[in-house]
């Protein structure tokens, strides 16, 4: 049978059922030995064994009293071209980078625009970048935040949003679907990208490589931890707005049920394989500000809490437990200005 969420009895019972071979079992496991295999297994699991640099070319820039901005279309192995936003403070001495990744949100007409804010915006995106900041972000552009206070900061497009805007809310399965017909997941295209846009980051001069930090929120702070578990180049995470277990996420009412948007987000290439607090654990022993609402209807408070205390056992494994901080902010599914101050001072004193 199929019940109102388009939940047949087969999904409940794997659900219900699954074990998941790859996690982490504190009991039986050396954190380093499985951290090496798992890391393994998900790379070649998901294509994406040996990511190259992004290639990039400039197509505008600007300048204002506190950074040098610049346009730029990036290129990827795959043949995908997308429109970044880059700034960099006004300094010649190397410099801590943060690669912002934006959120989902359904809001497909902004991407990078969502986190840094340039003059003279093309007045067609004006009203809903002024939308977007002031629902999800506190009226903030992180992106312009963090360079003021001493980052180089990259931030992309990701493919179905500002510069790749596809075709709405409706065609996100139909683009996963096309996807999906030759064993690619769009998940996974996501993250392939991320990690080329992070390998040109980490290459560009003026850049200090030890100093390199992921910073997203809601899909944003998946991509965040999956880069700091499968990438070496980022010394700390700051990801908020996306954590939980697979089982506490499949429950009625939750997006993971939905179809539409979690393809963004799902890689069937490791399904049932690796919980999702499991594949963020692979970034320990790095420093990682995790963090979710206390109200947030897309990442129940159970299901969070059930996943830090798994990150937190992974993070003791690696004797690390010190550098992890998970916490729950009041209110719902939003970055306000409070959690933003908090995840900069976190940065300041982890990176």
């Amino acid at each position: 049978m199929i019940d109102a969420e388009n939940m047949c009895g087969l999904a409940r019972r794997l659900r219900d059922r699954n074990v998941f071979a790859w996690n982490f079992d504190p009991q039986t496991s050396d954190f380093s030995e499985w951290k090496a295999e798992t890391r393994n297994k998900l790379r070649t699991a998901l294509g994406i064994t040996n990511p190259a640099a992004a290639t990039m070319s400039v197509v505008s820039e600007w300048t204002d009293d506190e950074c040098v901005g610049q346009e730029l279309e990036l290129g990827f192995s795959s043949g995908e071209t997308t429109r970044a936003y880059f700034l960099r403070p006004k300094t010649d001495v190397p410099t801590p980078a943060v690669l912002l990744l934006h959120d989902h949100g359904s809001f497909f007409s902004i991407g990078k625009e969502k986190l840094i804010s340039r003059p003279e915006e093309r007045p067609e995106l004006m009203l809903d970048i002024e939308k977007w900041a002031d629902k999800l972000y506190g009226g903030r552009f992180i992106g312009n935040e963090l360079v003021r206070q001493g980052y180089t900061v990259l931030c992309a497009d990701a493919l179905g949003w500002g510069s790749r805007q596809g075709n709405g809310y409706e065609a996100q399965q139909a683009l996963a679907a096309n996807l999906m017909q030759f064993g690619v997941s769009y998940a996974s295209v996501i993250l392939s990208e991320d990690l080329e846009a992070l390998a040109l980051l980490r290459d560009l001069p003026g850049i200090d490589k030890n100093r390199i930090a992921s910073f997203g929120y809601s899909m944003g702070g998946s991509r965040a931890w999956q880069l700091a578990a499968l990438s070496d180049d980022i010394a700390a995470c700051v990801s908020g707005g996306w954590m939980g277990t697979l089982k506490g996420l499949m429950q009625p009412g939750n997006n993971q049920l939905r179809g539409q948007s979690a393809f963004s987000m799902l890689h069937p290439q490791i399904g049932g394989r690796l919980d999702y607090p499991h594949f963020a654990g692979l970034a320990a022993p790095k420093p990682a500000l995790i963090f979710s609402g206390l109200e947030d209807r897309h990442f129940p408070e159970p299901s969070a809490t059930e996943a830090h205390k798994q990150l937190h056992a992974i993070w003791a494994a690696s004797r690390a437990e010190q550098k992890l901080e998970t916490r729950f902010w009041s209110g719902g599914h939003c970055f306000a200005v409070e959690q933003q101050e908090h995840a900069f001072d976190w940065l300041a004193q982890n990176l």
